[in-house]
């Protein structure tokens, strides 16, 4: 593992299903691309407790956490490590109330993700609504916002 990344920055992410198996995604303000909700933790903060802040703060939804479903690594275009675990998650509601960081959210089916996430993101989402969830991190060289 490189030095960048021993100092990297964690981000968690929710791959938030419906009752009816759709997946959550929101549509970033800054560049306009899709993503899953969840943000950087703060400094000492649990990452269960960090998601369901992100969660509140991006989606007003409130979401059952469930299992670690796939980690990645990448170096962004700034040279700063970063790391993100994505989590299996669930909720009964699906009005979604965003903060003024995304301008869109869409449920959609978990293989229509790939045509929207980028491939980490994707790979997230297929992992979670799999029988068997693949919980092996995988590190990549693509560039992702946190």
């Amino acid at each position: 593992m490189t030095e960048d990344l021993l100092c990297a920055t964690v981000s968690v992410r929710g791959v938030i299903l419906d009752t009816r198996g759709r997946v959550l995604i929101v549509k970033r303000a800054t560049d306009h691309e899709w993503e899953l909700p969840g943000g950087r933790l703060s400094r000492d903060e649990p990452p269960q407790q960090g998601l369901h802040r992100e969660v509140r703060e991006e989606t007003a939804l409130s979401v059952e956490i469930e299992d670690v479903v796939k980690a990645n690594s990448w170096v962004n275009t700034a040279g700063d490590g970063r790391f993100a675990v994505h989590y299996r998650c669930y909720t009964k509601t699906q009005t979604v109330e965003l903060s003024p960081e995304h301008v869109d959210s869409a449920w959609i089916l978990p293989e229509r993700t790939t045509e929207q996430l980028c491939e980490p993101q994707a790979a997230a989402v297929m992992a979670a609504t799999t029988t068997e969830a693949n919980t092996d991190s995988s590190s990549g060289s693509s560039v992702a916002q946190d």
